[in-house]
Order: structure tokens, then C-alpha cells, then sequence
């Protein structure tokens, strides 16, 4: 007689294996490479088909060491992924925004005006307007300069925590000395200080170029960097109206729901005094 060692035994589903700490970990920052920019707890938990308390407790983490930022609208790409991948927006919306401005900008002046953005440790220059002034200004549209020498990078790094700063700039492929950042870092509480213009006066710069540069706020802090440029030496008083009002009509162009916010809590304020 035969018997067959299997009779009786019931077989059931295969077993799968639970996804470890690195992988679920990896569905979180993959949901945001396929995903949109900013995306809510409800929108992970979707799309990784994580627990909400698992999705919630690894994106604190991941918030926590900055591969992830929060803010009103949500998560998105923190300053530690965004410099490993060296990762390059969509600016169309940007550059669209900005571009009568900047023509108006650089009609008022006479100067060269720059729209530009913070990619790691690096100032990417967006567009570059400058009619006959432009030869006289060594700047060039898509060319990627070091955050810390330039006004516009200053701005946009000012617009960051101190800690955030350190660990941005200790995350590049030649990070600052000591001596360096402490200087960096007393430079960017000057700009904070006159309210995030960044300024560098012409008699001390070895071409004789005065620049300013304010940051373009969006819902959830500095998305950009409007500058100008101007051969010979221009008081800062003249110059930084006139930056500062581009780069809040930049920014209520590209958020008009937020500017419209802004005027309403303005007004309230306003009828509250009488």
C-alpha cells in the first residue's frame, strides 16, 4: 500500500514576507519621485498601501532627518534627497510669472536682473535680462554657482534654519570650513536682519557691481530669488524697493489664492483700529 505523505495536510496561501524598515522606507520617497510636489498623510498612506500610523511614524523620521520637509501644504523632497539627486524642477510656471517683471525691472534700472533658484548648494540661473547692460555683468543663463558667493544665494539660504544651513552645506562635495560657515552664517543673519535682502555694495566688489536680491515666497517659504545688478556704486535704498516689489508680484502671480489671503487678513486688520 501506498501512502501519500501529503493526504490530509491542508495547503493555504504562501506567506508574505513583511517589507522591512528599508523598503517601506523607499515606497514612501518613490511615491514622491512618481507623485506631485507636495503631498498630504492621506496621499502616502494611498499610495504605498502603508498602515497611516506606519506612514506617519516613518515620515517623522524622514522629516526628522531631513529627507522630508513639512509645511501647510504638506510633505515634500527635503534639502538632504534634493542634493544627493541633484533633482531640476519644472520651472515653466516660474519663469512665466517672472518674466514681464523682470523686463520691468530691468527698464526701470538700467541693470541686469536675475531670476534664480536654490538646488543644493547651488544658485541656478534662471533667466537673465539685461538689454545693453548685460556685457557688463558676468552672469549667464544655466550656468550653477556656489549658494554662499552670490546675493542671490544668500537670500535664499537666509530664508533657512541655521541647522539646515550646516546640513546643506555639509552635504556639498567640498564643504565649507569652520572659519567659512561661521562667516556664512553672519552674513545670512545681516540679511535676515534687513528683512531677507541680500546686498552687496559696488566700491566693495572688485568690479565695481553693486547687486540685491530678495527671495520669491510661496505658501511655504522661499521658492526663488529675484536680483539686479548694477555696474558702478547704487545706494541699497534705491535699489531694494524696487527688487523686493518684483519679487511679491512674482509671487502673488504665482499664488493668487495666498495674496488675496494676505490683503483680507491686511483689511481685517486695518477695520480693527477704528
Amino acid at each position: 500500500m501506498t501512502i501519500r505523505m501529503d493526504q490530509g495536510v491542508a495547503s493555504g496561501p504562501a506567506r508574505v514576507p513583511r517589507p522591512g524598515v528599508v523598503e517601506r522606507l523607499t515606497q514612501i520617497l518613490d511615491a514622491f519621485a512618481d507623485g506631485p510636489q507636495h503631498m498630504l498623510l492621506e496621499d502616502i498612506t494611498r499610495a504605498t498601501g502603508l498602515p497611516r500610523s506606519t506612514a506617519f511614524r516613518l515620515l517623522t523620521q524622514l522629516v526628522d532627518l531631513h529627507w522630508l520637509e513639512r509645511g501647510s501644504r504638506g510633505y515634500r523632497l527635503g534639502v538632504r534627497v534634493q542634493r544627493i539627486s541633484g533633482r531640476v524642477g519644472d520651472y515653466s510656471e516660474l519663469r512665466a510669472a517672472a518674466y514681464d517683471v523682470l523686463n520691468e525691472l530691468q527698464s526701470r534700472t538700467g541693470g541686469v536682473a536675475h531670476l534664480t533658484v536654490l538646488e543644493g548648494t547651488s544658485v541656478h540661473f534662471l533667466d537673465r535680462i539685461g538689454g545693453v547692460a548685460r556685457n557688463g555683468i558676468p552672469s549667464r543663463v544655466a550656468v550653477r554657482v556656489p549658494a554662499q558667493d552670490t546675493v542671490s544665494g544668500r537670500a535664499l539660504l537666509a530664508c533657512l534654519m541655521p541647522e539646515q544651513v550646516e546640513l546643506l552645506m555639509s552635504l556639498g562635495e567640498h564643504p565649507l570650513p569652520t572659519d567659512r560657515l561661521s562667516a556664512l552664517h553672519a552674513q545670512l543673519n545681516r540679511v535676515r536682519q534687513q528683512r531677507g535682502v541680500s546686498h552687496v555694495p559696488g566700491e566693495k566688489c572688485p568690479l565695481t557691481i553693486s547687486a540685491v536680491a530678495t527671495p520669491v515666497r510661496g505658501p511655504d517659504g522661499a521658492i526663488a530669488a529675484i536680483s539686479l545688478a548694477c555696474r558702478g556704486v547704487v545706494e541699497l535704498g534705491r535699489m531694494a524697493p524696487l527688487v523686493r516689489s518684483a519679487a511679491r508680484r512674482t509671487s502673488e502671480l504665482l499664488f493668487p489664492t495666498s495674496a488675496e489671503r494676505r490683503l483680507r487678513t491686511v483689511h481685517r486688520s486695518s477695520n480693527d483700529l477704528y
